[in-house]
């Protein structure tokens, strides 16, 4: 099994703030990724290079539900999940696997309440399995100490990384920052001015974004980097924040959004204000990509999340099998710009997707 290579670097996470007493009384499945920091665990492997080494998927006669407890279906980008997680099972179904999907979505953005709600509801349910997308580091941590007591293994999906998971499928998302920042960097001929338009400040996802954003660009000497501001994922946010740094810095020659969200924003700021700076988001959102082909939007990292989604079902049921798969899991991810937006997954990485049953 191929390791990706490992960054030398550490970013704190949050997640450990959210542990009660359940956690320092036990050793829990992750805590080792949690000590490390997810996006620098050093046995972290990508799909790309662990689906060499996986072969079919184990045959189950038993029957089995997994559950799939995650954000709002507001957000395209979670839908996007809920469609794949879904497509997933029917695959298996298919298959002859006697498997049942169960994929509910918290009300809104900040519904961290609602969201615990349903988990625990899987949990009283006893299902086998459960994947998580936690709102936060902490408001699920009821409800997964609840389901490792009950003896449900649970995977984490994309966001809020916990050391209460057996495993994370998710996105790399240092490297995002860092894939982003190259793309710019090479659109504006390697020399101008940049800034970053980040996430919510207590999102780990948001905050290893920018790192690799601002890591690419430390040895930079012709960059300057004149402004790194908070957009809490929000869109019109994003607009106010681009339409300000537009004002400061009429030459301003690119802007990297944490999200595809954020990105569409900064780009109505640009297109108002007629503008040439560059935009590039992050996520891979219908949106963005329509944007794209519409030579509109200029680069998003797109996650693929329907593709991550599938993934995340099959490792969950390969560990119900009895398989042992790695702690960290990098789904694929790349650059998508005019150039390939209306190439196929299978034309971007050299597979197609499609896992192979016993």
């Amino acid at each position: 099994m191929k390791k990706m290579l490992a960054v030398t670097t550490a970013l704190a996470l949050t997640a450990s703030m959210g542990m009660t007493a359940f956690a320092a009384e036990a050793e829990l499945p992750s805590a080792d990724v949690a000590e490390e920091g997810y996006d620098f665990y050093k046995d972290a492997v990508s799909y790309n290079d662990l689906r060499e080494d996986l072969g079919k998927v184990p045959k189950l006669d038993k029957e089995i539900t997994i559950g799939f407890a995650t954000k709002t279906f507001e957000n395209e980008f979670w839908r996007m999940e809920k469609d794949g997680a879904e497509a997933a099972g029917k695959a298996f179904q298919d298959a002859g696997y006697k498997l049942t999907m169960d994929v509910r979505g918290a009300q809104t953005e900040t519904d961290e309440e609602g969201q615990l709600t349903l988990l625990m509801d899987m949990v009283n349910k006893k299902y086998d399995a459960i994947l998580v997308s936690g709102i936060s580091e902490a408001n699920l941590v009821p409800g997964m100490e609840a389901a490792i007591e009950a003896g449900i293994d649970l995977t984490t999906v994309m966001d809020a990384f916990t050391p209460y998971a057996t495993t994370t499928v998710g996105a790399w998302h240092y490297q995002a920052g860092v894939q982003g920042a190259e793309w710019i960097y090479n659109k504006i001929g390697k020399e101008g001015k940049v800034a970053c338009i980040t996430g919510l400040s207590q999102a780990t996802a948001a905050q290893a974004r920018t790192k690799g954003f601002n890591d690419f660009f430390e040895d930079k000497d012709k960059i300057e980097v004149v402004a790194v501001q908070n957009g809490d994922w929000d869109r019109q946010k994003a607009y106010d924040i681009t339409e300000t740094l537009l004002q400061q810095y009429p030459d301003l020659a690119g802007i990297y959004c944490n999200n595809d969200t954020m990105a569409m924003g900064a780009l109505e700021a640009v297109v108002a204000s007629d503008s040439e700076c560059v935009i590039v988001g992050t996520d891979g959102t219908s949106e963005a990509t329509e944007s794209i082909k519409a030579g509109e939007l200029d680069a998003t990292v797109d996650f693929f999340p329907n593709k991550m989604a599938e993934i995340a079902v099959e490792m969950q049921i390969r560990k119900l099998a009895g398989e042992e798969l790695p702690k960290v899991i990098y789904a694929p991810q790349s650059i998508r710009d005019k150039d390939n937006v209306d190439k196929s997954f299978e034309e971007i990485f050299g597979y197609d997707y499609s896992p192979e049953f016993e």
